[in-house]
């Protein structure tokens, strides 16, 4: 289909080639139209296009549902492991031996709860890194200021495709 599509645009570089004397955009459209398939190469690819962009939904709102259901089984299984801490919390066992598994209760190691941040000294703060401010050089550079180790790269044309 992508040899078609470049057979077939090289085909209309040299019709319009041929036809260069000719100021009427019309014509030129209705002539590549008669004399090759490159519409229908477009069209081919456009489809193409289309059906890729609904099957990549699709996969996206199935991974998102696979997601949620992922959610919700570790949900089951974070409220079995609560059921089966307070139950041996209650029957006062600190380990239950059974074919599937051993369950065992231990004291862990006490964790930081921050009460107040404004609160804690200065010596346990990190700055974060430095981060280049890209929109700042861009605007500098486009404004006509020399930024060293910068540079705006050339202008590149750009395809627009609005599906109806």
């Amino acid at each position: 289909m992508s040899r078609d599509l470049a057979r077939q645009a090289e085909a209309v570089a040299l019709l319009r080639a041929s036809i260069a004397d000719f100021n009427d955009e019309a014509l030129v459209v209705d002539t590549i139209e008669g004399e090759t398939t490159f519409f229908e190469a477009v069209d081919q690819l456009l489809s193409v296009i289309v059906e890729a962009g609904a099957l990549e939904r699709g996969a996206r709102d199935a991974a998102a549902a696979m997601n949620a259901r992922a959610d919700r089984f570790a949900l089951r299984a974070e409220r079995g492991r609560a059921l089966l801490e307070q139950a041996l919390t209650v029957a006062d066992l600190k380990k239950v031996e059974r074919p599937a598994a051993t369950l065992s209760m231990a004291v862990r190691a006490p964790r930081l709860v921050v009460l107040e941040e404004s609160d804690i000294p200065s010596r346990f703060w990190e700055a974060p890194p430095p981060r280049l401010n890209k929109r700042a050089v861009s605007e500098a550079l486009k404004s006509g200021e020399q930024v060293p180790g910068a540079s705006l790269s050339n202008a590149a044309a750009t395809l627009t495709v609005r599906i109806n």
